[in-house]
C-alpha cells in the first residue's frame, strides 16, 4: 500500500502542473471591439396619467415601468450608449406656467432612468419650460448627480452647444440636441456686459445652427443629432423635418434622431447617414389611440468604417403604461460607400 501511495504522489508532482498549463492555454483571448452599440428611445413623460398609474397600480414604483419586458431591459442596459427624449422637467421646484399641457415629473424618476440603462437624455423640447427655468436648472443638476448626461440645453448657450462626447471601443461618439418647437423664450444665452447668462435650450432656427454642428463634428468620429420637430400624430415626415435632417447630415451628422410627433414616422438613408424622423412615444400616457401606445426602440451597431446595422424594434405599452414588449422587428444595413 505504501508503495502505491508513493507512486500516486509522484504522478501528481509530474502531471498536475501540466494540467494547469493546458488550462491556461484555452482561456479565450479578449478581442478589441471595432463597433459601438447604440439604443434610441422616443418621448419619456412620467407625469399626469403615468404618475397616477404608478401610484394606483404599481405601488409608487416607477422602476416597474421598465421591468415588464426583459428584452427591452436588456437592450437599454447592454447597449454601449442608450438615449431618449425627456419630455419635461423632473423637479420639485419652479412655478407652473399654466400651459395647455404642463408637465413636471417627480424627481425620483431620475435614478430610475439611470437604473433602466439610460446614459443620455435630450432636454431640447417644448415642455421643458412648463415650470420655468428654476425647474429646468434643477433637472440638469439632478441628472448630473445621477451621472446621466443631457444634450440640447445647458446653463448657458456655450454649454448647450457643446457636444456630449463618449469614448467607446476606440471611437468618439458625439451628441447634440435641438428643438424646432421652441419655446423661444427658453433659449440658452451667454452672459453679456449688460445681461446675465440664461439656462435654456438650443433652437433649430438659431443663426449658428450650421456652425454648431460643424464644430461638433470636428471633435468626434461620428456625430448624432437629435431634433424635437415635426407635426403631432403624423406618420410621415414633412418638408421642414427633411430640410433640417439633411442639413445636419450635410454639416457632419452620421445619425439623426427625431421626436415630438408621438407616433412612429419613416426612416431614411441619406448620404450614408441614417435618419429616424420620429421614434414615437417610449413611455407616455396617450392611451386614446393605438399608434400613441407604440414606439420605436432603435438599435444601431455603428462600425468604425462608418457602416451601420440597424434594428427597428416596435415597442408596446400596456394599460399601466409599462413597456410590455417588442411586437415587431425590422433590420436594415447601411453601407459606407
Amino acid at each position: 500500500m505504501r508503495k502505491l501511495f508513493y507512486i500516486f504522489i509522484i504522478f501528481l508532482i509530474l502531471f498536475f502542473p501540466i494540467y494547469f498549463l493546458v488550462e491556461e492555454k484555452i482561456i479565450p483571448e479578449i478581442k478589441k471591439q471595432d463597433s459601438v452599440t447604440l439604443a434610441f428611445g422616443g418621448d419619456i413623460m412620467l407625469d399626469r396619467g403615468v404618475r397616477n398609474s404608478v401610484v394606483k397600480n404599481l405601488n409608487n414604483d416607477y422602476s416597474l415601468l421598465f421591468k415588464n419586458s426583459e428584452e427591452i431591459e436588456n437592450i437599454l442596459k447592454n447597449s454601449d450608449i442608450s438615449f431618449a427624449n425627456l419630455e419635461g422637467t423632473a423637479s420639485d421646484k419652479g412655478t407652473d406656467k399654466k400651459n395647455l399641457y404642463s408637465f413636471r415629473m417627480d424627481p425620483i424618476i431620475i435614478p430610475v432612468l439611470k437604473e433602466a440603462g439610460l446614459d443620455i437624455l435630450s432636454l431640447a423640447n417644448n415642455h421643458v419650460a412648463d415650470w420655468g427655468r428654476e425647474a429646468y436648472i434643477d433637472t440638469m443638476s439632478r441628472l448630473k448627480e445621477n451621472r446621466i448626461f443631457y444634450t440640447g440645453g445647458g446653463l448657458n448657450k456655450k454649454e448647450a452647444e457643446a457636444p456630449i462626447i463618449f469614448e467607446k471601443n476606440g471611437m468618439k461618439i458625439g451628441f447634440l440636441g435641438f428643438s424646432d418647437k421652441g419655446p423661444d423664450y427658453m433659449r440658452a444665452k451667454n452672459a453679456t456686459e449688460n445681461t446675465p447668462e440664461q439656462a435654456g435650450v438650443i433652437i433649430a432656427r438659431d443663426d449658428e445652427f450650421d456652425t454648431t454642428i460643424k464644430n461638433a463634428a470636428k471633435q468626434v468620429d461620428y456625430l448624432i443629432v437629435s431634433f424635437h420637430f415635426g407635426e403631432e400624430y403624423q406618420d410621415v415626415h414633412d418638408k421642414r423635418q427633411e430640410y433640417l435632417a439633411h442639413k445636419a447630415v450635410d454639416d457632419g451628422a452620421k445619425i439623426v434622431i427625431g421626436h415630438h410627433p408621438h407616433v412612429i414616422e419613416d426612416t431614411e438613408i441619406y448620404k450614408n447617414s441614417y435618419i429616424a424622423y420620429s421614434l414615437g412615444n417610449f413611455i407616455f400616457d396617450q392611451s386614446w389611440s393605438e399608434p400613441t401606445m407604440k414606439g420605436m426602440l432603435l438599435q444601431i451597431k455603428l462600425n468604425k468604417d462608418g457602416s451601420m446595422d440597424t434594428v427597428k424594434n416596435i415597442t408596446q405599452l400596456n394599460s399601466f403604461f409599462q413597456l410590455s414588449g417588442i411586437t415587431e422587428k425590422q433590420e436594415e444595413k447601411v453601407l459606407n460607400n
